[in-house]
Formats: structure tokens, C-alpha cells, sequence
């Protein structure tokens, strides 16, 4: 038994017939409290558990809503509607009829393996995070007492296993064979690095042909248009490709659309998965190449760029990175050596400047 500090008042805390406690005194957390505390804490708690009446603990689902209806204000507007795609269709399902001191460990265990029948492991991970969320707050409001998510381990996913970039010549190859729409779009994608919700919301207004320069400004997800992922706007280089791709897409609708790749209707895409089922998936198929996630596309802008020997510095500029150890950390295994004799500088500067490293001359040593 003892006592604990909170929000400037004073708690008793200790197990009482088997059942653990933490009550609060209504006590302000002065010197004279404390001091009183201290000496009197057992007493304090048999005295405030034999008053206390038990807690109606509310059904989980409740709960949850009111959860991420609270924290609306912290999130961009794309994710507050994922998550409530999340919990419409994996979290509530489940967990309705639940009370939140219902869900235990092994619920979370069953559930996380049905869910791994029908998604991968990173979409199962992204939903249990939102879980684990929720049932964390549960624990502040000291409704459960432990977050039931964080006893059962995670689906095993390496992110790092998405990243299969494609060589230069199957870019070729994939650019050659996209229809007439495709061929601009992964032109772009390949050669800038952009994200697909980036692409999907470039408008021509951030193409400047003059300065061959690329404004990306915003991103576009489940229908709704946003700031960038990073919430910068950044400027990027345009490439001969992209230029090219570029100007050839502006002959045919500069003049009559806002966004650069539109629908047959010429509005944005709400989805980028409406170009992979559309466009990436059947171009892949003709050009006999194994499916791989459009998000490669960005993959291999990074990766083609670094291999052959640009700047780190630059790609991380044109990824958008916040920080260039974040470009490290997912391409650095890309970069090979190539036998290039590091330093060579040196060697030049030292023969011609200093005599502790000139080669020595051949002279006789006289003895006495």
C-alpha cells in the first residue's frame, strides 16, 4: 500500500481483498497533506474501499466512438475517415457486445488472426493500432486496468520487404506498353518519386515548364484533399522524362482541367487504388512482370537515382523526407560500392605537399 501523486492530488493505492486500488483522497498534493499521507495511507484506503461502489463498466463500442470523435481535432481529414473505415468494418463487427473488462488477450489473439485472412499485415497492424488506442485511453479513465492489445504480439512485418524497385529496363519496358492515360502517370511517378495521392491531386498551376520546377502542395486520399503527408509543400526538380511526358499531356488537356490525371468524367481521382486496378495491375500482366505495390514506383526513383550516383542529399529533397536519415535508413542497402577508391584526393595532396609522404630516395647509410 502507498500513495501516488496526480494532477496535484493525492491517491491511495494498494490491493484490498484481492483486488487492486488506486483512489483518490480529494486531497490537495501540498506538504502538510503529503506529510499526513504518508503516515496514514493504509488507513486512508480500508476507509475509502469500504465506501466505494462498484463502477458500471460501459460496452465497448460506445466507448470507441466516442474516442475517435474526440480526437477528430489532432487528425488530418483523410485519416479520421480511414479510421472510421477501420472500425465500421474490422473493430466494431468484432468487439460490439464486448464490455471493455471483457476483451482479453486471447479476444485480441483470434481477432487479429481473422483478420489476417483477408488483409495484410501491415493493414491488420495499422487496425490494431487504432485498437490499442482506443483501449489506452480506457486505462487513463482507469475503466480496464491493462491495455489487452499490447499482451499479444503484432503480425510480423517488415516494411523494408515492400521495397522491390525496378530496374531501368523494366521501367522502359512498363512505359513503352501503358495505355495513353498510364504513360504520363508512371512517366511521373517513376521520375520524381511522388506519391500516388500526390500525383492524383497535381494540378497544372504547380507545373512550371519555364523553370522545369514541380510544386507539390497537397495529397488526395479517400476523397478528400489535404496538405502533404509530411504537411510541407516541396519543390522538385522536373526531369527530361517527366518534361517531356508532361508537355505531351498538356496538348491534350492543359486547357481544359484543373488537375493534370482526371477520370474519364475529368474530375480527380478519389482513390489512387482506382489506378491500380485500372491501369497498374493489367500493364503489369501484359509486360509478364509478378504484381508488385504502385508504391514502387517511388521506390525506384530513389533507388536508380542513388546507384547511379546522385546526391542523397537531392533524392531526399525530391522523396520529401523530413529527414535525410530516413532516406538512409530504407535505400542505404540499395547503393553498391562499384570499386571506387575513396578519398583519391589525399593521395595527390600529400605527394605533392608533403615530404613526410614523398618516396624516399635510395642512399647509403655511412657507419661509423
Amino acid at each position: 500500500m502507498g500513495y501516488k501523486i496526480r494532477g496535484n492530488r493525492i491517491y491511495v493505492t494498494g490491493t484490498v481483498n484481492g483486488k487492486h486500488y488506486r483512489l483518490s483522497t480529494g486531497k490537495e498534493a501540498n506538504a502538510i497533506n503529503i506529510a499526513w499521507i504518508k503516515k496514514n495511507h493504509r488507513d486512508v484506503l480500508l476507509q475509502l474501499t469500504t465506501k466505494e461502489k462498484p463502477k458500471a463498466i460501459e460496452h465497448f463500442e460506445p466507448f470507441a466512438q466516442r474516442s475517435i470523435i474526440s480526437n477528430n481535432h489532432t487528425l488530418r481529414s483523410a485519416t479520421q475517415i480511414c479510421y472510421k473505415s477501420m472500425m465500421r468494418k474490422h473493430i466494431i463487427p468484432y468487439f460490439k457486445h464486448y464490455r471493455l473488462d471483457e476483451i482479453r488477450p486471447s479476444d485480441i489473439r483470434v481477432w487479429q488472426g481473422k483478420l489476417l485472412e483477408s488483409m495484410s499485415e501491415r493493414s491488420v497492424k495499422n487496425t490494431r493500432n487504432l485498437l490499442s488506442k482506443i483501449l489506452e485511453e480506457a486505462v487513463m479513465d482507469e475503466l480496464i486496468q491493462k491495455n489487452p492489445v499490447k499482451l499479444v504480439k503484432p503480425p510480423r512485418h517488415e516494411r523494408e520487404d515492400d521495397i522491390v524497385p525496378f530496374t531501368l529496363e523494366e521501367v522502359s519496358i512498363l512505359i513503352e506498353n501503358a495505355s495513353k492515360w498510364m504513360k504520363p502517370f508512371i512517366t511521373t511517378a517513376f521520375f520524381t518519386g511522388m506519391r500516388y495521392g500526390e500525383l492524383v491531386a497535381l494540378k497544372w498551376e504547380d507545373v512550371d515548364f519555364n523553370s522545369k520546377k514541380i510544386i507539390v502542395r497537397r495529397s488526395i486520399s479517400h476523397g478528400v484533399e489535404n496538405n502533404t503527408k509530411t504537411g510541407k509543400i516541396r519543390i522538385i526538380d522536373m526531369l527530361t522524362p517527366v518534361y517531356d511526358a508532361l508537355k505531351d499531356k498538356f496538348k491534350e488537356n492543359g486547357l481544359t482541367s484543373t488537375y493534370i490525371f482526371t477520370t474519364r468524367k475529368g474530375t480527380p481521382y478519389s482513390e489512387s487504388n482506382a489506378i491500380t486496378t485500372t491501369h497498374w495491375k493489367p500493364l503489369l500482366k501484359r509486360c509478364g512482370m509478378a504484381y508488385r505495390v504502385p508504391y514502387n514506383t517511388r521506390h525506384t526513383f530513389a533507388t536508380l537515382m542513388l546507384l547511379n550516383g546522385e546526391d542523397i542529399l537531392w533524392v531526399s529533397k525530391m522523396l520529401g523526407h523530413a529527414d535525410v536519415s530516413t532516406t538512409m535508413r530504407y535505400y542505404i542497402k540499395f547503393i553498391e560500392e562499384k570499386g571506387k577508391k575513396r578519398a583519391s584526393f589525399l593521395d595527390d595532396h600529400f605527394k605533392k605537399n608533403c615530404t613526410v609522404f614523398a618516396q624516399p630516395k635510395n642512399t647509403k647509410q655511412k657507419h661509423a
